[in-house]
């Protein structure tokens, strides 16, 4: 009988002791459950905040572009409707005051320098309005922007843009991405022409129905991509956040004296 007991005793025990681990086992797995609820709950709520974060400086970004380029319209047209017609006003007034000074030899001299001094501040009047604001993108979209970009340049001898359209789907414009990309040639080439020391510029565009590539290359001196401070005197940031805004894929490639190179593509 006392063996029965005793053997009774130990199944009991034994019973009672894998229960108490069972119960601990429950305990453990209940605290690395919660513990981990926990860490996932922390690390969702900091993800969330900084996805507000982030919205909220992609929302001060757009915001701030839109008024610069607001900003930039205004006086394309100051200059344009003010300043630009005042001084054709004064240029006609001059050429009439030259034709009833033709026998008096210094005050043609005095007209003739006057003339040509304004006929410079009006063509620098109608190319700062331009760069402000190209009347050609409004009208007649992004290509022939390019274009009359590449006309410009070559003007001034300055730099040789090669432009190749390598393909022109029918599709529709879209004035907004237009406008970004042209603000993103613009401030590319004249990091080209200030920073980079190049004389040549590729720029090649795919504009199909459901995507637009771009890619810019030039012969310059390059960069250390490593060098925040560089990178933001070349107005990079300014580059970058307009790709941002956009929702642009983008990568650039450069190395001292190994020039500039930069892929983007957005739908």
């Amino acid at each position: 009988m006392g063996t029965l007991d005793s053997g009774f005793q130990e199944s009991t025990f034994i019973f009672l002791m894998v229960i108490g681990i069972l119960i601990m086992l429950a305990f453990a797995l209940s605290f690395v459950i919660y513990a981990n609820f926990t860490q996932k709950k922390l690390m969702a709520e900091q993800m969330r905040n900084q996805k507000q974060a982030y919205q909220h400086q992609e929302a001060l970004l757009h915001s701030t572009i839109m008024t610069q380029e607001a900003e930039r319209k205004r006086i394309a047209r100051e200059l344009h409707d003010e300043i630009g017609s005042k001084l054709n006003i004064i240029f006609l007034n001059i050429h009439r005051l030259k034709a009833f000074s033709e026998e008096q030899v210094e005050m043609k001299k005095i007209t003739t320098e006057i003339n040509a001094l304004i006929h410079t501040t009006i063509n620098t009047t109608r190319r700062i309005s331009h760069d402000l604001l190209p009347p050609t993108l409004e009208e007649f979209g992004l290509v022939e922007a390019i274009k009359e970009l590449q006309y410009s340049l070559h003007q001034t001898e300055r730099i040789r843009l090669d432009f190749e359209l390598m393909e022109n789907e029918l599709r529709t414009e879209n004035t907004s991405i237009n406008l970004n990309l042209f603000r993103i040639l613009q401030e590319l080439i004249r990091n080209s022409i200030q920073h980079g020391k190049a004389t040549n510029i590729v720029l090649q565009l795919w504009i199909k129905t459901n995507v637009i590539r771009m890619k810019y290359q030039d012969n310059g001196v390059g960069f250390n991509k490593n060098d925040i401070e560089y990178k933001k005197g070349l107005g990079m940031k300014n580059i970058e956040s307009r790709l941002h805004m956009m929702q642009a894929h983008y990568q650039y490639d450069t190395a001292l004296e190994k020039g500039f190179t930069m892929t983007l593509e957005l739908k």
